[in-house]
């Protein structure tokens, strides 16, 4: 437990990480001797060493250089190269229908009537949110996570729904 609280990362909002791990280590819980009062007992529990939080500082500072360019002159002529991934062309016309479409063409009463009878469990994609909020520190452009739409759309239309802005 304390390694998979030490390994776990969220930045952004705090978390009772810290607490935990305190009591995790604490000796009376180790001892298993612990009663109602013990949280009253030891308020040392409530001081917390801030992390490092070295992982973060250094993807912040990758995803400066890359979106805005190094902030001192480059020691050399060589001009840095310009990334134009290749998505694959998606017709309007070749996108399936998914929950959207249940939902513009039946109304609210239809698509919870639809989610209520839907047999199998309904999934949620965070991978846009996950990669403008966290990955990336909110370097994501609107301009590129549109030019993936066409292929999401087409791609995972059963999901129930996508996260692209923080939910």
């Amino acid at each position: 437990m304390v390694r998979a609280l030490r390994e776990f990362r969220i930045r952004g909002v705090k978390t009772n990480i810290p607490f935990l791990l305190n009591v995790l280590h604490h000796p009376e819980f180790l001892e298993g001797s612990i009663t109602t009062s013990f949280l009253d007992e030891n308020p040392g529990l409530f001081k917390f060493v801030p992390s490092q939080n070295r992982a973060q500082k250094l993807l912040n500072y990758i995803s400066e250089i890359l979106v805005n360019g190094p902030l001192t002159p480059l020691g050399t002529d060589v001009k840095p190269s310009v990334i134009k991934p290749q998505l694959p062309h998606i017709k309007k016309k070749d996108l399936p229908d998914g929950w959207k479409q249940v939902l513009e063409q039946g109304g609210p009463k239809a698509f919870a009537k639809a989610v209520r009878e839907h047999p199998k469990p309904m999934l949620m994609d965070t991978t846009m949110r996950d990669a403008h909020q966290s990955l990336l520190a909110t370097r994501v452009r609107t301009y590129d996570l549109k030019k993936t739409g066409p292929y999401v759309a087409k791609n995972f239309s059963q999901l129930y729904s996508l996260e692209n802005w923080g939910g």
